[in-house]
C-alpha cells in the first residue's frame, strides 16, 4: 500500500460487490439445521456496542458432542474447502486450546456471504467464522466480505480461521481492527 493507507481503507468500504447466489442444495441443508432441535427460531443476540469488551466464550466440549462451526469467505462448500478448517481446529487442538476439544466433532458448514438465509442463520448458529487466505487481495477479499455480513444482518462476532502458517501480526489483526472500527464486528483472532 501507499503513504496513505487510510484513503485505501475508505475506498474499499465504500466500493459494491457483486451480489451472488446461494446453492440450491446448501439453502436446504442450513434451512433444515435452523430447524433442527424444535423448529422454534431462536431469539436474536443483541449485538455489542463495542466488539472488544464482549469476549467470545465457547463452551467445553461434552463427550460425544458436536458443535456446529458456520463458515464464510470458503472459496467453495466442497469437503476439502472445509477440511481446510478442521486442520486449523487440530492445529489449535495440538497446542493446547481445550476449547476445540476434538476436533472431529466440529460439524463445518461452508456458507456463501451473500445467502439469503444468513440473517436466520445468525439468530440460529451460535458459531461463526470468517475464512481469510493468505494471498495477496486477502484483506480486501475478507473486508469485503464482513461488510456484505452486515448489510445482510449477519453474524456480529466471528473467529477468523485462515491457513495454520498465518500468524497474527500483519494481516489478521489489520482485518480485525478494521472490522472494528468501520463495522463494529468483533473478529476473534487466535493466530500466534
Amino acid at each position: 500500500m501507499g503513504t496513505d493507507q487510510a484513503a485505501g481503507l475508505r475506498e474499499w468500504v465504500s466500493s459494491s460487490a457483486p451480489a451472488g447466489e446461494c446453492p440450491m442444495h446448501i439453502a436446504e441443508a442450513l434451512l433444515q439445521l435452523a430447524t433442527e432441535g424444535g423448529g422454534a427460531p431462536a431469539k436474536a443476540r443483541p449485538a455489542p456496542s463495542t466488539p472488544a469488551t464482549a469476549p467470545m466464550r465457547v463452551a467445553p466440549p461434552s463427550a460425544g458432542a458436536v458443535r456446529t462451526l458456520m463458515v464464510l469467505g470458503l472459496p467453495g462448500a466442497s469437503v476439502g474447502q472445509t477440511e481446510r478448517v478442521t486442520q486449523l481446529l487440530e492445529a489449535w487442538a495440538k497446542e493446547g486450546r481445550r476449547w476445540v476439544g476434538d476436533p472431529a466433532s466440529w460439524r463445518i458448514v461452508a456458507l456463501p456471504v451473500t445467502s439469503p438465509h444468513l440473517p436466520v442463520l445468525a439468530m440460529e448458529q451460535p458459531h461463526w467464522a470468517l475464512w481469510v487466505e493468505d494471498d495477496l487481495d486477502a484483506f480486501r477479499r475478507a473486508f469485503r466480505q464482513l461488510r456484505q455480513v452486515v448489510e445482510q444482518g449477519g453474524p456480529q462476532r466471528l473467529l477468523a480461521v485462515h491457513p495454520p502458517h498465518v500468524g497474527r501480526k500483519g494481516l489478521l489483526m489489520n482485518l480485525r481492527h478494521v472490522a472494528a472500527s468501520y463495522l463494529d464486528v468483533d473478529l476473534l483472532v487466535l493466530a500466534r
